[in-house]
Order: structure tokens, then C-alpha cells, then sequence
């Protein structure tokens, strides 16, 4: 049993320079990343964090109750 019927699953491998990362800081320092999926290998660059998104304006709905 190898870690390809865990693919099958769902699941998928990220990789940074052919080495599995297993956490989001680590995912964070590396500009490009490759995701291992069961019917594929897709390679990704990370854009960094997420920016913070804009208020709208006039966003004041009010309340619904």
C-alpha cells in the first residue's frame, strides 16, 4: 500500500524543490511548488498571501431580523 492510493482518495503531495512540504510557512517561503495528484503532477507559483480584501462601499445592509 503506497501513498498513490491515498492520492485516489483525494488527497494530493506538495512538493518545493522535489521535497514534500507539510506546512504553510513552509509552502509561504517557496515561490514555486509542484501538487501531486492521482492522475497528475501540476506545477503551481505561489503569489504569497492573500491580500486583504476591499470593504465595499455603502456596505451597510442593515439588519435582516
Amino acid at each position: 500500500l503506497g501513498y498513490t492510493e491515498t492520492l485516489r482518495r483525494g488527497y494530493a503531495v506538495v512538493r518545493a524543490g522535489g521535497a514534500v512540504v507539510t506546512t504553510k510557512a513552509a509552502a509561504e517561503i517557496h515561490p514555486a511548488l509542484e501538487v501531486e495528484f492521482a492522475d497528475g503532477r501540476l506545477p503551481v507559483l505561489n503569489g504569497g498571501p492573500a491580500r486583504p480584501k476591499r470593504a465595499r462601499p455603502g456596505g451597510d445592509q442593515g439588519s435582516l431580523f
